[in-house]
């Protein structure tokens, strides 16, 4: 299942992705369905965790859903993403699907960058 023409382009990747300490849950914006949770993250792109396979090669506009806030409000990212390759997960029943970001905004990288700090492992 590997996208082997992809597979060189995860490699070239120029920042460290970090694993997180749980999974948060990515929702595709067009139709609100959970794609799935998030296994990495860094200021370019994602590893995404899913229970169905994911169009490759495809822009999604995404929102990542954080956790609830001290004040028990949920807060969200949004971002746009493009699925580049998947392979399967050590689970066979998951599929892990690799996406990079596609211009995102000031405020979502910042987002990102302070949730990496808090919740990295």
């Amino acid at each position: 299942m590997t996208d082997i023409k992809n597979f060189f382009v995860i490699e070239k990747r120029q920042r460290r992705r970090w694993e997180l300490v749980f999974y948060l849950r990515i929702f595709d914006q067009s139709n609100g369905e959970l794609l799935g949770h998030v296994i990495d993250i860094s200021e370019d792109g994602l590893m995404l965790l899913s229970e169905v396979p994911i169009e490759l090669n495809k822009d999604f506009d995404l929102t990542l859903e954080l956790p609830a806030s001290e004040s028990g409000n949920n807060q969200k990212i949004s971002f746009k993403a493009r699925s580049l390759w998947q392979s399967e997960d050590t689970n066979p029943d998951l599929v892990d699907t690799g996406f990079q970001l596609i211009n995102p905004e000031i405020d979502s990288i910042k987002a990102l960058k302070n949730l990496i700090n808090e919740l990295q492992f």
